[in-house]
C-alpha cells in the first residue's frame, strides 16, 4: 500500500471511529449517571430508613446497636460507591480523551500505531472493568440485610 492509500485509510478509520466513540461515550455517560444517582440514593434511603425505623422498637440494646451499626455501615458503603464511581469515571474520561486525541491525530494524516491502539484499548478496558463500585454496592445491600436480621432477632427476643 502506498503512502496516499495509507493516509486515506487512516482518515477513513478516524472519520468512522470518532463519531461512534463520541456518541457511545455521551450515551454511556448519561446512562451511568442516571443509574448511579438512583441506585446510590436508594441505598442511602433504605439504610437510613432502617436506622430510623428501629428507634421506637422495643428490643435489646445489643440488637438495636447491631442494627444501627449495620444500617450506618450500609449508608457509608453507598457513599463509598458514589466516591468510587467518580474515581472510575475520571479514569474512563482520561482514557476516552486519549483515544479521541489519537483518532483526531490520525484523521490529520498521522500514521496509525497498532501498539498504541492496543495500549489505549487495554487502559479503557481496565478503567471500565473496575469492580470497586460493585463491591461497595453489594456491601451496602449486605449491611442492610444484616441490619434487618439484627432487627428481626431483636424483636423476637
Amino acid at each position: 500500500m502506498n503512502e496516499d492509500d495509507e493516509q486515506s485509510s487512516n482518515r477513513l478509520a478516524a472519520e468512522t471511529f470518532m463519531p461512534v466513540m463520541v456518541e457511545a461515550f455521551h450515551d454511556g455517560l448519561k446512562e451511568v449517571a442516571s443509574l448511579s444517582r438512583w441506585l446510590l440514593a436508594t441505598l442511602v434511603v433504605i439504610n437510613g430508613a432502617g436506622a430510623v425505623a428501629i428507634l421506637p422498637l422495643k428490643m435489646t440494646t445489643e440488637a438495636k446497636l447491631g442494627s444501627s451499626a449495620a444500617f450506618l455501615l450500609g449508608i457509608l458503603a453507598a457513599l463509598g460507591a458514589g466516591m468510587w464511581s467518580l474515581y472510575a469515571f475520571k479514569r474512563v474520561s482520561i482514557a476516552a480523551n486519549t483515544m479521541m486525541a489519537y483518532w483526531l491525530t490520525v484523521a490529520g494524516d498521522a500514521p496509525r500505531l497498532a501498539a498504541l491502539e492496543a495500549t489505549m484499548k487495554s487502559h479503557m478496558d481496565q478503567a471500565i472493568g473496575s469492580r470497586g463500585t460493585h463491591f461497595f454496592v453489594f456491601a451496602s445491600v449486605a449491611a442492610f440485610l444484616v441490619g434487618c436480621i439484627f432487627t428481626g432477632c431483636g424483636i423476637m427476643s
